[in-house]
């Protein structure tokens, strides 16, 4: 490990015109390395949005207030640029950002906790792999800091200088290992699949009540009433531009659906029942149990789309390619999604059977899988499928594991990929 003594550093850059971000592009275009992260609040509101904008070169730290400058178009060029590298630290939900507020498609990038997943790292969060490498102590103390308040004080402006400032030095010490043990080609891979980041967008699950803790107890009655709750929670941050929990925590939903109450009184004897949510929602939440009485009974999970059953063929060749995955990762020592993701699995898994070309099965992969792996996976693609057994064989275990779901089969896998 390298300790390094956190210097002090000059100012950061703050951006807050037009005119200054004009003048930050001219001056930044003749680097070939960008370090750039992002705040938004998320955390905080329904309809989150970029807030802060950090962008850094080996000699300048900038941040850019894009709640004063609503025209971020002059970094466009910059970011399509395949000759400038920018180098980002889980650079997903920042680069949907970018694209879903601006429009703006990230090309040439390196991520160092991508970069650190490849090589097997047990930390992969930005301070602890500073902290690892080099003996550099960051705060987190404003992680959760709201980014859509204004004025912005100078510890918040420090804060999102050093998520940027210190990536050139990771970034290379990064590489020099992805290089010494032949990972460089591998990571290569996860930064393209990261350039492929679609565009945030907000998604509500209407059935996702069912998952929270307690919702199974409820009797049919009960959980009926939970729904509602579920979707009129959603409906009030959406109007109010607030993120969910900030409107109700879930397990008072789930409190409030084990009461079913029939008056004010029961309504405001539900533990966690404040007086301010009380006042804001309480003939709202009555009228919402009152009308729950004419719904059907919920009495079992709410039925999901059958589109990830599949027919026996289709997961046996998914089982053998993570069985292969799994010995091909551990003779590397590297995570196994770094082989394949679990969504080049699928599929592999789900391409055409028949007379076709079987190069055409591999058309998921990258290149470089395909020069690497094509083979094999041709080899486990084609295999036949085993005669049937004339023995009856007694049933064990539980229906999930014989219902051909996929999610039933893949739950030891990262979230990752």
């Amino acid at each position: 490990m390298t300790t390094l003594k956190k210097p002090d550093l000059a100012p950061a850059v703050y951006v807050e015109t037009l005119e200054d971000l004009e003048t930050m592009a001219a001056e930044i275009a003749p680097f070939k390395r960008i370090g750039i992260d992002m705040e938004s609040d998320s955390f905080y509101v329904y309809h989150d949005k970029v807030c802060l904008l950090q962008l850094s070169t080996e000699e300048e730290d900038y941040v850019v207030d894009p709640l004063t400058v609503k025209d971020l178009s002059p970094l466009g060029d910059m970011f399509r640029d395949r000759t400038i590298e920018k180098i980002f630290h889980a650079g997903e939900y920042d680069i949907a950002c970018l694209k879903r507020d601006y429009g703006f498609e990230v090309r040439h990038l390196f991520d160092t906790m991508a970069a650190a997943r490849v090589l097997g790292s047990a930390k992969l969060g930005l301070a602890p792999l500073l902290e690892e490498h080099y003996g550099l102590h960051l705060s987190k103390k404003l992680q959760r800091a709201n980014w859509g308040l204004r004025p912005l004080s100078d510890e918040h402006i420090e804060y999102a200088r050093n998520d940027t400032h210190w990536l050139f030095g990771l970034r290379d010490l990064l590489a020099g290992q992805l290089e010494a043990r032949g990972l460089t080609r591998h990571a290569h891979d996860a930064f393209v699949r990261l350039e492929e980041t679609a565009a945030a967008e907000r998604r509500f699950d209407f059935d996702a009540w069912w998952n929270l803790p307690g919702a199974r107890d409820l009797d049919g009655r009960r959980r009926a009433f939970l729904k509602r709750l579920w979707v009129y929670r959603e409906r009030q941050a959406a109007t109010q531009d607030k993120a969910p929990f900030r409107i109700m925590p879930e397990d008072l939903l789930v409190r409030i659906a084990q009461a079913l109450p029939g008056d004010l009184e029961d309504l405001r004897k539900v533990r966690g029942m404040s007086p301010f949510l009380f006042r804001r929602f309480g003939r709202e939440l009555l009228a919402e149990a009152a009308a729950s009485g004419t719904d059907a009974p919920v009495d079992s999970a709410p039925e999901r789309p059958r589109a990830d059953r599949w027919d026996p063929e289709t997961m046996r060749r998914y089982e053998a390619l993570r069985a292969w995955r799994k010995e091909k990762a551990a003779a590397q020592a590297v995570d196994p999604v770094v082989i394949l993701s679990t969504d080049d699995i699928r599929q592999l898994a789900l391409a055409p059977r028949g007379n076709e070309d079987k190069d055409t099965w591999l058309k998921s992969l990258s290149e470089f899988k395909r020069e690497q792996f094509g083979t094999e996976i041709l080899g486990i693609l084609d295999r036949p499928a085993p005669e049937p057994s004339k023995r009856r064989r007694r049933r064990r275990g539980g229906r999930g594991r014989r219902s051909g779901s996929v999610a039933a089969h893949d739950a030891d896998q990262p979230a990752q990929g």
